[in-house]
């Protein structure tokens, strides 16, 4: 029988490797036909599987009733959170995110799905958890790398504009602000943008240098002194 197990979990972990979430399904039900008493890694990797083929309610059936056992890992709750806002169960996701990371995550992923929630249930709130991760202390650079993601994937501009008011912007977070003060023809603001984007520790980004190029061939911007324009083509 063990050996049956063990050929069946390494043909689902292939399936999983490829992605195709249908066959590692059907050989993680096997699984647990033969195996019913498995520890947590099969079933969390059965709500994994259902979870990636948008069978959000199916996640929460497997995980749920296994979500205080001691040998889970953050990613119990993380999951957990994703199927609840696949079902637009926003503030269920937000606790369940809360509780990954109450947990040890250290992914980024949970703080950017964590703000995008908070986002989503209300325009603004995702700005006030950045500022109460800043009042317990400096946030970790995870927290940091969540909130950049976070900052292009939500629709509005604001959150952008707060991380790139706290130095925290980075180069894409900016070239959203910048496409936006384009598109309004605001040219003052897009060279106020183009001036933190050259004082920044990073400097230019490849698009902010083509756009600051762009402007000066127009006449519309003074030449700058950037270092890389100078650098020799190869």
């Amino acid at each position: 029988m063990q050996h049956r197990l063990n050929a069946l979990w390494a043909s689902l972990q292939q399936s999983v490797d490829d992605c195709a979430w249908e066959q590692a399904e059907g050989l993680l039900r096997r699984f647990l036909q033969l195996a019913p008493a498995s520890p947590l890694e099969v079933w969390d990797t059965l709500g994994y599987v259902l979870l990636m083929q948008g069978d959000y309610r199916g996640c929460q059936l497997v995980l749920e009733p296994r979500r205080f056992d001691p040998t889970r890992s953050f990613w119990l709750e993380h999951k957990l959170g994703d199927a609840h806002r696949g079902l637009n169960q926003l503030q269920a996701a937000v606790e369940c995110y809360r509780r990954s990371l109450r947990d040890g995550s250290d992914s980024p992923i949970t703080c950017r799905n964590l703000l995008q929630a908070l986002d989503a249930q209300e325009p603004g709130s995702a700005i006030q958890e950045l500022k109460r991760w800043q009042q317990k202390g400096a946030p970790s650079s995870a927290a940091w790398d969540g909130a950049r993601q976070a900052a292009v994937l939500v629709p509005g501009l604001t959150f952008a504009q707060q991380l790139f008011d706290v130095g925290e912007a980075d180069a894409v977070c900016r070239q959203r602000l910048l496409e936006d003060a384009c598109y309004a023809f605001d040219q003052s603001r897009v060279q106020s943008l183009l001036a933190a984007a050259q004082l920044s520790p990073e400097g230019f980004s490849a698009w902010e240098r083509a756009l600051q190029q762009r402007l000066e061939t127009l006449g519309l911007a003074a030449a700058t002194s950037d270092p890389a324009f100078d650098a020799p083509q190869r």
